[in-house]
C-alpha cells in the first residue's frame, strides 16, 4: 500500500460513512492497484491455466463489497481485512464449484511452502484447498488475530509491515503469529 493510497482510503471511508453514495465506488477505483496486488499473490501457487485469473477476482470481490449490506468499514484496516477475507471466500467458492464438477477427481493441491514461504515441509499428498479454508477457518474460530494474520500474509502476500499496519499490531507479533500458524497448519494439515 503507497501512501497516497492510505491516504485516499480514509479519506473515501470518512466521505462513506457521511453518506456519500459514490464514494463507494471511488474507494474501490482508489484501492485497485492494491486489491490487484493481493489478488496477484493469491495466484502465485496456482496452476497457469487456472479458470479465475487475479482481475476477475477482483472484480468479483468489488462487486461483493459493493452489494455487501451496511458497508461500515471503520478504517483503511478493516477494509483490506473485508477485502481478503471476501478474496479467500471467493477462491473457495470457486474451488468448491470446480471439486462439484470434477466429482472423483480430487482437489488441486496446495503446499504449505507455496503459502508460507518459509520452508515448512507440507504433507506428501498436498492440502485440498476447502480443507485449508476448513482448517483456516478452525484457527480464526480459536484466535480472529491468528485468523487476519494468515489471511493478510499468507493469502494476500501482504509483508510483515503491511500485515502489521492492517493488522494493528506490532511486526514483531507478525512474525511470532506466523510461525505459530506454520508449525499449526501443518500439524493439522497432517492429520
Amino acid at each position: 500500500m503507497n501512501s497516497d493510497t492510505r491516504h485516499d482510503v480514509t479519506q473515501l471511508l470518512d466521505r462513506i460513512r457521511a453518506g456519500e453514495d459514490t464514494a463507494t465506488g471511488e474507494l474501490l477505483n482508489a484501492a485497485y492497484g492494491d486489491l490487484r496486488a493481493m489478488a496477484a499473490s493469491l495466484f502465485g501457487q496456482e496452476n497457469p491455466g487456472h479458470t479465475l485469473q487475479p482481475t476477475a477476482l477482483v472484480n468479483e470481490m468489488c462487486v461483493r463489497m459493493l452489494d455487501a449490506p451496511g458497508k461500515a468499514w471503520t478504517d483503511r484496516s478493516h477494509f483490506f481485512k473485508a477485502a481478503a477475507k471476501v478474496m479467500r471466500h471467493l477462491l473457495i467458492d470457486h474451488a468448491r464449484a470446480k471439486n462439484a464438477v470434477r466429482r472423483g477427481e480430487g482437489a488441486r493441491p496446495v503446499s504449505l511452502d507455496s503459502l508460507a514461504g518459509a520452508g515448512v515441509a507440507a504433507p506428501a499428498s498436498g492440502v485440498d484447498l476447502v480443507v485449508l479454508d476448513e482448517t483456516v477457518t478452525r484457527l480464526t474460530e480459536m484466535d480472529e488475530r491468528l485468523g487476519t494474520v494468515f489471511e493478510l500474509r499468507f493469502l494476500a502476500g501482504l509483508t510483515v509491515e503491511q500485515t502489521a499496519l492492517v493488522a494493528g499490531v506490532s511486526p514483531r507479533a507478525v512474525e511470532q503469529d506466523s510461525q505459530f500458524i506454520r508449525a499449526w497448519l501443518h500439524r493439522e494439515l497432517a492429520r
